[in-house]
Protein backbone atom coordinates (compact mmCIF):
# COMPACT_ATOMS: atom_id res chain seq x y z
CA UNK A 1 0.00 0.00 0.00
CA UNK A 2 2.94 2.30 0.65
CA UNK A 3 4.72 1.66 -2.67
CA UNK A 4 6.45 4.60 -4.33
CA UNK A 5 8.19 7.68 -2.97
CA UNK A 6 6.52 10.07 -0.62
CA UNK A 7 5.32 13.40 -1.98
CA UNK A 8 8.13 15.34 -0.27
CA UNK A 9 10.64 13.49 -2.47
CA UNK A 10 8.66 14.31 -5.62
CA UNK A 11 8.21 18.04 -5.01
CA UNK A 12 11.72 19.24 -6.02
CA UNK A 13 11.59 17.41 -9.35
CA UNK A 14 8.05 18.65 -10.08
CA UNK A 15 9.04 22.24 -9.29
CA UNK A 16 12.14 21.95 -11.47
CA UNK A 17 10.14 20.62 -14.41
CA UNK A 18 7.58 23.43 -14.06
CA UNK A 19 10.33 26.05 -13.88
CA UNK A 20 9.42 27.42 -10.47
CA UNK A 21 12.34 26.06 -8.47
CA UNK A 22 13.43 29.62 -7.82
CA UNK A 23 15.67 30.70 -4.91
CA UNK A 24 13.41 33.68 -4.22
CA UNK A 25 10.38 31.49 -3.40
CA UNK A 26 11.84 28.11 -2.52
CA UNK A 27 12.18 29.08 1.16
CA UNK A 28 8.40 29.02 1.48
CA UNK A 29 8.16 25.40 0.37
CA UNK A 30 5.69 23.70 -1.99
CA UNK A 31 2.64 21.51 -1.67
CA UNK A 32 0.32 19.59 -3.97
CA UNK A 33 -3.39 20.32 -4.09
CA UNK A 34 -6.13 18.08 -5.44
CA UNK A 35 -8.74 19.30 -7.91
CA UNK A 36 -10.95 20.08 -4.90
CA UNK A 37 -8.27 22.32 -3.38
CA UNK A 38 -7.38 19.90 -0.57
CA UNK A 39 -3.65 19.75 0.28
CA UNK A 40 -1.85 16.41 0.19
CA UNK A 41 0.38 15.33 3.05
CA UNK A 42 4.05 15.49 1.99
CA UNK A 43 4.92 12.62 4.35
CA UNK A 44 2.72 10.10 2.52
CA UNK A 45 2.68 8.62 -0.95
CA UNK A 46 0.05 9.35 -3.57
CA UNK A 47 -1.29 5.85 -3.22
CA UNK A 48 -1.63 6.13 0.56
CA UNK A 49 -3.79 9.22 0.05
CA UNK A 50 -5.99 7.43 -2.51
CA UNK A 51 -5.07 9.69 -5.44
CA UNK A 52 -6.28 7.95 -8.62
CA UNK A 53 -4.23 7.77 -11.79
CA UNK A 54 -4.41 10.67 -14.28
CA UNK A 55 -5.60 13.04 -11.56
CA UNK A 56 -4.99 16.77 -12.00
CA UNK A 57 -2.87 18.17 -9.18
CA UNK A 58 -1.78 21.75 -8.54
CA UNK A 59 1.66 22.70 -7.25
CA UNK A 60 1.40 25.67 -4.87
CA UNK A 61 4.46 27.59 -3.66
CA UNK A 62 4.61 29.22 -0.22
CA UNK A 63 3.25 26.19 1.60
CA UNK A 64 4.99 26.93 4.90
CA UNK A 65 2.86 28.89 7.36
CA UNK A 66 3.63 30.53 10.65
CA UNK A 67 2.33 27.47 12.49
CA UNK A 68 5.05 25.35 10.84
CA UNK A 69 7.78 27.36 12.59
CA UNK A 70 8.92 25.93 15.91
CA UNK A 71 10.24 28.43 18.47
CA UNK A 72 12.46 27.49 21.38
CA UNK A 73 12.12 30.89 23.06
CA UNK A 74 8.90 32.59 24.20
CA UNK A 75 10.35 36.06 23.61
CA UNK A 76 11.19 35.13 20.01
CA UNK A 77 7.66 33.81 19.44
CA UNK A 78 6.09 36.97 20.89
CA UNK A 79 8.36 39.15 18.74
CA UNK A 80 7.42 37.23 15.60
CA UNK A 81 3.72 37.52 16.46
CA UNK A 82 4.00 41.28 16.94
CA UNK A 83 5.76 41.66 13.58
CA UNK A 84 3.00 39.73 11.82
CA UNK A 85 0.06 41.47 13.54
CA UNK A 86 1.23 45.09 13.74
CA UNK A 87 3.19 47.35 11.44
CA UNK A 88 6.17 49.05 13.10
CA UNK A 89 6.41 52.80 13.69
CA UNK A 90 9.08 54.17 11.36
CA UNK A 91 10.90 57.46 10.96
CA UNK A 92 8.61 58.29 8.03
CA UNK A 93 5.62 58.14 10.36
CA UNK A 94 7.41 60.43 12.82
CA UNK A 95 8.16 62.93 10.05
CA UNK A 96 4.58 62.90 8.79
CA UNK A 97 3.13 63.24 12.29
CA UNK A 98 5.43 66.18 13.03
CA UNK A 99 4.28 67.86 9.82
CA UNK A 100 0.60 67.36 10.67
CA UNK A 101 1.02 68.67 14.22
CA UNK A 102 3.03 71.66 13.01
CA UNK A 103 0.46 72.51 10.34
CA UNK A 104 -2.36 72.13 12.86
CA UNK A 105 -0.73 74.59 15.25
CA UNK A 106 -0.14 77.04 12.39
CA UNK A 107 -3.79 76.83 11.32
CA UNK A 108 -4.96 77.41 14.90
CA UNK A 109 -2.62 80.40 15.17
CA UNK A 110 -4.00 81.80 11.92
CA UNK A 111 -7.53 81.42 13.25
CA UNK A 112 -6.62 83.29 16.43
CA UNK A 113 -5.11 86.16 14.44
CA UNK A 114 -8.25 86.31 12.27
CA UNK A 115 -10.39 86.66 15.41
CA UNK A 116 -8.31 89.52 16.78
CA UNK A 117 -9.95 92.96 16.76
CA UNK A 118 -8.90 94.97 13.72
CA UNK A 119 -5.49 96.50 14.43
CA UNK A 120 -2.22 97.20 12.70
CA UNK A 121 -0.48 94.72 15.00
CA UNK A 122 -2.68 91.82 13.91
CA UNK A 123 -2.00 92.64 10.26
CA UNK A 124 1.77 93.00 10.82
CA UNK A 125 1.83 89.74 12.79
CA UNK A 126 0.06 87.86 9.98
CA UNK A 127 2.29 89.31 7.27
CA UNK A 128 5.39 88.61 9.35
CA UNK A 129 4.48 84.95 9.86
CA UNK A 130 3.73 84.68 6.15
CA UNK A 131 7.18 85.99 5.24
CA UNK A 132 8.86 83.52 7.61
CA UNK A 133 6.84 80.61 6.24
CA UNK A 134 7.60 81.57 2.63
CA UNK A 135 11.32 81.59 3.46
CA UNK A 136 10.88 78.15 5.05
CA UNK A 137 9.05 77.03 1.91
CA UNK A 138 12.03 78.01 -0.24
CA UNK A 139 14.43 76.20 2.12
CA UNK A 140 12.38 72.98 2.11
CA UNK A 141 12.05 73.11 -1.68
CA UNK A 142 15.84 73.43 -1.96
CA UNK A 143 16.16 70.18 0.03
CA UNK A 144 13.65 68.41 -2.26
CA UNK A 145 11.08 68.10 0.54
CA UNK A 146 8.30 68.92 -1.90
CA UNK A 147 5.29 67.80 0.13
CA UNK A 148 6.43 69.75 3.17
CA UNK A 149 7.31 72.76 1.02
CA UNK A 150 3.87 72.77 -0.61
CA UNK A 151 2.03 72.46 2.71
CA UNK A 152 4.02 75.25 4.37
CA UNK A 153 3.57 77.48 1.31
CA UNK A 154 -0.21 77.05 1.36
CA UNK A 155 -0.31 77.84 5.09
CA UNK A 156 1.75 80.97 4.36
CA UNK A 157 -0.91 82.07 1.87
CA UNK A 158 -3.55 81.73 4.61
CA UNK A 159 -1.55 84.05 6.87
CA UNK A 160 -1.22 86.56 4.02
CA UNK A 161 -4.97 86.43 3.41
CA UNK A 162 -5.64 87.07 7.10
CA UNK A 163 -3.20 89.98 7.03
CA UNK A 164 -5.06 91.52 4.10
CA UNK A 165 -8.39 90.93 5.83
CA UNK A 166 -7.21 92.63 9.04
CA UNK A 167 -5.68 95.55 7.13
CA UNK A 168 -8.88 96.23 5.18
CA UNK A 169 -10.95 95.98 8.36
CA UNK A 170 -8.66 98.54 9.98
CA UNK A 171 -8.73 101.00 7.08
CA UNK A 172 -12.35 100.64 5.94
CA UNK A 173 -14.04 100.15 9.28
CA UNK A 174 -16.90 97.74 9.91
CA UNK A 175 -17.87 96.04 6.63
CA UNK A 176 -19.75 92.83 5.72
CA UNK A 177 -17.35 89.89 5.64
CA UNK A 178 -18.12 88.88 2.04
CA UNK A 179 -17.55 92.36 0.63
CA UNK A 180 -14.47 94.55 1.15
CA UNK A 181 -12.77 92.42 3.89
CA UNK A 182 -12.93 89.33 1.69
CA UNK A 183 -11.50 91.38 -1.18
CA UNK A 184 -8.49 92.22 0.98
CA UNK A 185 -8.10 88.55 1.89
CA UNK A 186 -8.40 87.56 -1.78
CA UNK A 187 -5.69 89.99 -2.84
CA UNK A 188 -3.43 88.74 -0.06
CA UNK A 189 -4.09 85.15 -1.09
CA UNK A 190 -3.23 85.82 -4.73
CA UNK A 191 -0.08 87.75 -3.76
CA UNK A 192 1.06 84.87 -1.54
CA UNK A 193 0.53 82.42 -4.40
CA UNK A 194 2.73 84.52 -6.69
CA UNK A 195 5.47 84.69 -4.03
CA UNK A 196 5.15 80.94 -3.44
CA UNK A 197 5.67 80.24 -7.15
CA UNK A 198 8.88 82.29 -7.04
CA UNK A 199 10.14 80.79 -3.77
CA UNK A 200 9.46 77.13 -4.65
CA UNK A 201 9.80 76.58 -8.38
CA UNK A 202 9.63 72.77 -8.06
CA UNK A 203 6.11 72.96 -6.63
CA UNK A 204 4.94 75.80 -8.87
CA UNK A 205 1.68 74.16 -10.06
CA UNK A 206 0.37 74.11 -6.48
CA UNK A 207 0.98 77.84 -6.11
CA UNK A 208 -1.95 78.26 -8.52
CA UNK A 209 -4.29 77.18 -5.69
CA UNK A 210 -4.12 80.46 -3.71
CA UNK A 211 -3.83 82.47 -6.93
CA UNK A 212 -7.02 80.98 -8.40
CA UNK A 213 -8.99 81.11 -5.15
CA UNK A 214 -7.96 84.72 -4.59
CA UNK A 215 -8.68 85.79 -8.17
CA UNK A 216 -12.10 84.12 -8.29
CA UNK A 217 -13.16 85.33 -4.83
CA UNK A 218 -12.17 88.88 -5.76
CA UNK A 219 -14.90 89.06 -8.44
CA UNK A 220 -17.98 88.57 -6.19
CA UNK A 221 -16.24 90.55 -3.44
CA UNK A 222 -15.83 93.59 -5.71
CA UNK A 223 -19.43 93.28 -6.91
CA UNK A 224 -20.65 92.95 -3.32
CA UNK A 225 -18.69 96.08 -2.36
CA UNK A 226 -20.17 98.05 -5.24
CA UNK A 227 -23.70 96.66 -4.78
CA UNK A 228 -24.08 95.79 -1.09
CA UNK A 229 -27.86 95.37 -1.42
CA UNK A 230 -27.35 92.56 -3.94
CA UNK A 231 -24.60 90.76 -2.01
CA UNK A 232 -26.74 87.71 -1.28
CA UNK A 233 -27.79 87.37 -4.93
CA UNK A 234 -24.18 87.72 -6.10
CA UNK A 235 -22.95 84.93 -3.85
CA UNK A 236 -25.91 82.71 -4.73
CA UNK A 237 -24.94 82.94 -8.41
CA UNK A 238 -21.28 82.38 -7.53
CA UNK A 239 -22.12 79.24 -5.54
CA UNK A 240 -24.40 77.88 -8.26
CA UNK A 241 -21.81 78.35 -11.01
CA UNK A 242 -19.09 76.86 -8.79
CA UNK A 243 -21.19 73.81 -7.92
CA UNK A 244 -22.00 73.15 -11.58
CA UNK A 245 -18.35 73.59 -12.51
CA UNK A 246 -17.38 70.90 -10.00
CA UNK A 247 -19.23 68.21 -11.97
CA UNK A 248 -17.43 69.21 -15.18
CA UNK A 249 -13.95 69.48 -13.67
CA UNK A 250 -12.63 66.08 -14.89
CA UNK A 251 -13.42 66.87 -18.53
CA UNK A 252 -12.25 70.47 -18.26
CA UNK A 253 -8.90 69.68 -16.65
CA UNK A 254 -8.00 66.49 -18.48
CA UNK A 255 -8.82 68.08 -21.85
CA UNK A 256 -5.81 70.35 -21.36
CA UNK A 257 -3.60 67.25 -21.22
CA UNK A 258 -5.35 65.22 -23.90
CA UNK A 259 -4.03 61.75 -24.68
CA UNK A 260 -5.15 60.83 -28.21
CA UNK A 261 -5.96 57.28 -29.30
CA UNK A 262 -5.38 56.56 -33.01
CA UNK A 263 -7.86 53.90 -34.16
CA UNK A 264 -7.25 52.07 -37.45
CA UNK A 265 -9.69 52.85 -40.28
CA UNK A 266 -8.53 50.49 -43.04
CA UNK A 267 -7.12 47.00 -43.46
CA UNK A 268 -3.66 48.35 -44.17
CA UNK A 269 -3.73 50.31 -40.92
CA UNK A 270 -5.02 47.28 -39.04
CA UNK A 271 -2.18 45.03 -40.21
CA UNK A 272 0.50 47.72 -40.10
CA UNK A 273 3.06 47.70 -37.31
CA UNK A 274 1.92 49.87 -34.40
CA UNK A 275 3.70 53.13 -33.77
CA UNK A 276 6.01 53.40 -30.82
CA UNK A 277 4.28 54.68 -27.70
CA UNK A 278 6.16 57.31 -25.73
CA UNK A 279 5.38 56.19 -22.20
CA UNK A 280 7.16 59.13 -20.59
CA UNK A 281 5.14 61.62 -22.65
CA UNK A 282 1.87 59.90 -21.67
CA UNK A 283 2.96 59.89 -18.04
CA UNK A 284 3.77 63.61 -18.14
CA UNK A 285 0.42 64.42 -19.74
CA UNK A 286 -1.49 62.38 -17.18
CA UNK A 287 0.38 63.92 -14.24
CA UNK A 288 -0.29 67.41 -15.62
CA UNK A 289 -4.00 66.69 -16.09
CA UNK A 290 -4.47 65.02 -12.70
CA UNK A 291 -2.60 67.84 -10.95
CA UNK A 292 -4.88 70.41 -12.57
CA UNK A 293 -7.90 68.34 -11.50
CA UNK A 294 -6.63 68.23 -7.92
CA UNK A 295 -6.08 72.00 -7.92
CA UNK A 296 -9.56 72.53 -9.38
CA UNK A 297 -11.21 70.40 -6.70
CA UNK A 298 -9.47 72.38 -3.94
CA UNK A 299 -10.58 75.69 -5.50
CA UNK A 300 -14.19 74.55 -5.85
CA UNK A 301 -14.27 73.24 -2.29
CA UNK A 302 -12.77 76.47 -0.91
CA UNK A 303 -15.21 78.70 -2.81
CA UNK A 304 -18.26 76.76 -1.65
CA UNK A 305 -17.05 76.75 1.96
CA UNK A 306 -16.43 80.51 1.82
CA UNK A 307 -19.95 81.16 0.51
CA UNK A 308 -21.71 78.69 2.84
CA UNK A 309 -21.96 80.93 5.96
CA UNK A 310 -23.56 83.77 4.00
CA UNK A 311 -26.02 81.54 2.11
CA UNK A 312 -27.14 79.78 5.29
CA UNK A 313 -27.89 83.06 7.07
CA UNK A 314 -30.04 84.56 4.32
CA UNK A 315 -33.69 85.35 4.97
CA UNK A 316 -34.82 82.47 2.74
CA UNK A 317 -34.15 78.79 3.50
CA UNK A 318 -33.49 78.25 -0.20
CA UNK A 319 -29.91 79.40 0.37
CA UNK A 320 -29.41 76.52 2.79
CA UNK A 321 -31.08 74.15 0.33
CA UNK A 322 -28.69 75.32 -2.39
CA UNK A 323 -25.69 74.68 -0.13
CA UNK A 324 -27.00 71.25 0.83
CA UNK A 325 -27.59 70.27 -2.81
CA UNK A 326 -24.11 71.48 -3.80
CA UNK A 327 -22.31 69.61 -1.01
CA UNK A 328 -24.37 66.43 -1.45
CA UNK A 329 -23.61 66.49 -5.18
CA UNK A 330 -19.92 66.88 -4.37
CA UNK A 331 -20.09 63.97 -1.93
CA UNK A 332 -21.85 61.67 -4.40
CA UNK A 333 -19.44 62.69 -7.17
CA UNK A 334 -16.57 61.27 -5.10
CA UNK A 335 -17.61 57.76 -6.21
CA UNK A 336 -15.80 58.39 -9.51
CA UNK A 337 -12.57 59.57 -7.83
CA UNK A 338 -9.56 57.26 -7.90
CA UNK A 339 -6.69 59.14 -6.21
CA UNK A 340 -6.42 59.31 -2.44
CA UNK A 341 -5.66 63.03 -2.24
CA UNK A 342 -8.65 64.04 -4.38
CA UNK A 343 -10.89 61.80 -2.30
CA UNK A 344 -9.66 63.43 0.92
CA UNK A 345 -10.25 66.95 -0.43
CA UNK A 346 -13.69 66.22 -1.93
CA UNK A 347 -15.14 64.11 0.88
CA UNK A 348 -13.60 66.30 3.58
CA UNK A 349 -14.93 69.53 2.07
CA UNK A 350 -18.36 68.00 1.45
CA UNK A 351 -18.54 66.70 5.01
CA UNK A 352 -17.50 70.05 6.50
CA UNK A 353 -19.95 71.86 4.23
CA UNK A 354 -22.86 69.62 5.23
CA UNK A 355 -22.02 70.09 8.93
CA UNK A 356 -21.78 73.88 8.53
CA UNK A 357 -25.01 73.97 6.52
CA UNK A 358 -26.88 71.92 9.08
CA UNK A 359 -25.58 73.87 12.08
CA UNK A 360 -26.22 77.35 10.65
CA UNK A 361 -29.54 76.58 8.98
CA UNK A 362 -31.00 75.06 12.16
CA UNK A 363 -30.15 78.27 14.04
CA UNK A 364 -31.34 80.62 11.28
CA UNK A 365 -34.45 78.75 10.09
CA UNK A 366 -35.71 76.93 13.16
CA UNK A 367 -39.07 76.17 11.53
CA UNK A 368 -37.31 73.71 9.20
CA UNK A 369 -35.09 72.14 11.85
CA UNK A 370 -37.20 68.97 12.23
CA UNK A 371 -37.24 68.38 8.47
CA UNK A 372 -33.49 68.91 8.24
CA UNK A 373 -32.81 66.56 11.15
CA UNK A 374 -34.93 63.83 9.55
CA UNK A 375 -33.11 64.32 6.24
CA UNK A 376 -29.73 64.05 7.96
CA UNK A 377 -30.80 60.90 9.82
CA UNK A 378 -32.08 59.31 6.61
CA UNK A 379 -28.83 60.08 4.78
CA UNK A 380 -26.76 58.71 7.67
CA UNK A 381 -28.87 55.55 7.85
CA UNK A 382 -28.61 54.98 4.08
CA UNK A 383 -24.84 55.50 4.17
CA UNK A 384 -24.31 53.00 6.98
CA UNK A 385 -26.74 50.51 5.41
CA UNK A 386 -25.12 50.48 1.96
CA UNK A 387 -21.56 50.60 3.32
CA UNK A 388 -21.56 48.12 6.20
CA UNK A 389 -24.75 46.05 6.11
CA UNK A 390 -25.19 45.25 2.43
CA UNK A 391 -21.44 45.53 1.68
CA UNK A 392 -21.81 44.35 -1.93
CA UNK A 393 -21.92 47.09 -4.55
CA UNK A 394 -25.30 46.21 -5.98
CA UNK A 395 -26.64 47.63 -9.20
CA UNK A 396 -29.60 49.05 -7.28
CA UNK A 397 -27.34 51.03 -4.93
CA UNK A 398 -25.37 52.37 -7.89
CA UNK A 399 -28.55 53.46 -9.67
CA UNK A 400 -29.86 55.15 -6.52
CA UNK A 401 -26.58 57.04 -6.04
CA UNK A 402 -26.52 58.09 -9.71
CA UNK A 403 -30.10 59.32 -9.50
CA UNK A 404 -29.42 61.23 -6.27
CA UNK A 405 -26.34 62.90 -7.77
CA UNK A 406 -28.28 63.88 -10.91
CA UNK A 407 -31.13 65.31 -8.83
CA UNK A 408 -28.70 67.37 -6.72
CA UNK A 409 -27.05 68.82 -9.83
CA UNK A 410 -30.38 69.55 -11.52
CA UNK A 411 -31.73 71.31 -8.41
CA UNK A 412 -28.86 73.82 -8.18
CA UNK A 413 -30.02 76.29 -10.85
CA UNK A 414 -33.75 76.21 -9.89
CA UNK A 415 -32.84 76.72 -6.23
CA UNK A 416 -30.55 79.62 -7.13
CA UNK A 417 -33.29 81.22 -9.25
CA UNK A 418 -35.91 80.83 -6.53
CA UNK A 419 -33.55 82.11 -3.84
CA UNK A 420 -32.95 85.27 -5.89
CA UNK A 421 -36.52 85.94 -7.00
CA UNK A 422 -38.48 85.01 -3.85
Amino acid sequence: MNDGPIIADLLPDIARRLGILDPSIVYGGYRLLTSDGDPLSPAKTLREQHVPNHSTLTLEPGASSDTDIIYDDVVEAVGASVQHVYRPWTSDHTTFTSLVIGLGMLVISAGWIALFPASIWASVLAFGFSAILLALTAALCGKNLLVQSTAIGLIASIFTAIGGYQLVNLLAGKQPLHALPLLGASLGLAAAGILMSLAASKTRPYSYIPILIGAICAIPSVLSTLMPQQMGHIWILTSAVTALTASALPWMCLSFARISVDSPHSESEIFALPNDIDYQDIKRRYIAGSTMLFIGRICVAALLLIAAPLLNTLGTPLGSALCLAAFLGMLLDSRQIYTFREMCVTVGAAGIGIIVTGSLSVQTHQEFSILLILLMLACAFATILFTYVLRKHTLFATRVADAAETICIMLILPLAYLAITL
